[in-house]
């Protein structure tokens, strides 16, 4: 079989083999091109193997890659930082650090500044910010003076 320069198949399977071990270099736009065709599950311009040679492309996949899934981790982050706090081991180390006075004593210091009362002003004018701490006073306050719920007109 002959392609249409004449060049037999044999020749140019065997050229393709002799340029293997070679580093293609491959354009901005086909890497670009083929990080969508990842990201939407279509197939790609070249094999993922030649694409994998290139630099730029493995650069540019890890990029994308740990952009579109990083809220995922930051969720998985949380998570795991909220179990390791509610390990009762964990809570009784931070209450006795909180217990130290010179801890008392910056953190009241920290309060005191204006910019920081300041903030806690702003956040506090929220309107469900003043919901929500309506709603937990009544709460409190229905379980301080034992009333159920169904009596309770506030």
């Amino acid at each position: 079989m002959k392609n249409e320069e004449g060049e037999s198949i044999k020749k140019i399977i065997e050229r393709r083999i002799e340029n293997e071990g070679e580093e293609e270099v491959i354009c901005i736009k086909e890497v670009n091109q083929n990080i969508n065709r990842i990201m939407t599950n279509q197939p790609l311009t070249r094999p993922l193997r030649a694409l994998n040679k290139s630099c730029n492309f493995r650069k540019k996949y890890e990029e994308v890659f740990n952009y579109a899934h990083e809220e995922n981790l930051k969720e998985e982050v949380k998570q795991k930082n909220k179990e390791y706090q509610q390990k009762p081991e964990v809570k009784k180390k931070n209450k006795e650090y909180n217990q130290k006075p010179e801890v008392k004593k910056k953190m009241r210091e920290y309060q005191q500044k204006p910019e920081v009362k300041k903030k806690r002003r702003e956040y506090q004018q929220k309107p469900e910010v003043k919901k929500k701490r309506r709603e937990y006073s009544r709460i409190r306050m229905r379980n301080i003076l034992n009333i159920p719920e169904s009596k309770w007109r506030i």
